[in-house]
């Protein structure tokens, strides 16, 4: 290898060094700090800048600075701005089989110096992000229907009912929907017009007024041994 080329090696090495130290700087740094990528992105487009002006036309690139290259194309025409995911530029990005330079790529790697590898890595940002949730409270279980008595539900008039009286013999019927109040008079059997039986109010009358005459004693007679002894 002539010296020329060994000085243009030395040179694209240092340069991909500086290059790699802000890269893993800025996978460091959070998200949310937009100055901190801010300054970072402008040094890799200049570092980047200075590599492919010297080098392109060369026979060799390192494979981070390809990587490196797609990445800052990628979201420079986004819309608002977005920085660049600093996590998906390696030397083992697999999207680097096919790029333009993938024949100066291989020719890098076949000389085995490894100081400038970097490798692609998840971005911790965009991971599963476990969350702890209280457990749900129990459901409790539903109340149990009772069974409406027979005769009750279904229908709305009033509903009438059977039982054998073993006295007489016969069935009788029972009216079991009950009154509503105010909707019906309650006759008595007791004060009916019909009834030769006074009721029980005016029996009861009846006995308080003969309870209340005066009680006349029996005259008081004198037998005659009274008399006599006297």
């Amino acid at each position: 290898m002539s010296t020329p080329v060994q000085t243009s090696l030395a040179s694209l090495k240092a340069s991909t060094l500086k290059l790699v130290g802000i890269i893993a700087g800025a996978r460091l740094i959070p998200a949310g700090t937009g100055e901190a990528h801010n300054v970072l992105t402008k040094q890799a487009y200049t570092l980047l800048g200075e590599i492919v002006r010297e080098h392109e036309k060369g026979d060799y690139i390192p494979g981070i600075v390809a990587s490196c290259s797609k990445e800052l194309l990628r979201v420079r025409p986004m819309t608002p701005r977005v920085w660049p995911n600093w996590h998906s530029i390696g030397h083992d990005d697999p999207w680097m089989s096919k790029h333009a330079w993938r024949t100066k790529i291989h020719a890098w790697e076949a000389l085995g110096d490894h100081s400038c590898d970097l490798s692609v890595v998840p971005d911790p940002s965009t991971g599963p992000l476990t969350v702890d949730l209280p457990s749900p409270a129990p459901v409790p279980p539903p109340a149990p229907v009772l069974p409406s008595p027979p005769g009750i539900s279904g229908t709305s008039g009033p509903q009438m009912s059977e039982f054998w009286d073993k006295g007489k013999g016969k069935a009788v019927a029972v009216n079991l929907a009950p009154e509503v109040e105010g909707s019906r008079k309650r006759k008595s059997p007791m004060i009916s017009g019909h009834s030769s039986q006074p009721p029980k109010s005016a029996m009861k009358s009846r006995k308080r007024a003969k309870s209340t005459r005066p009680v006349k004693s029996a005259p008081v007679v004198k037998s005659e041994d009274e008399e006599d002894t006297r």
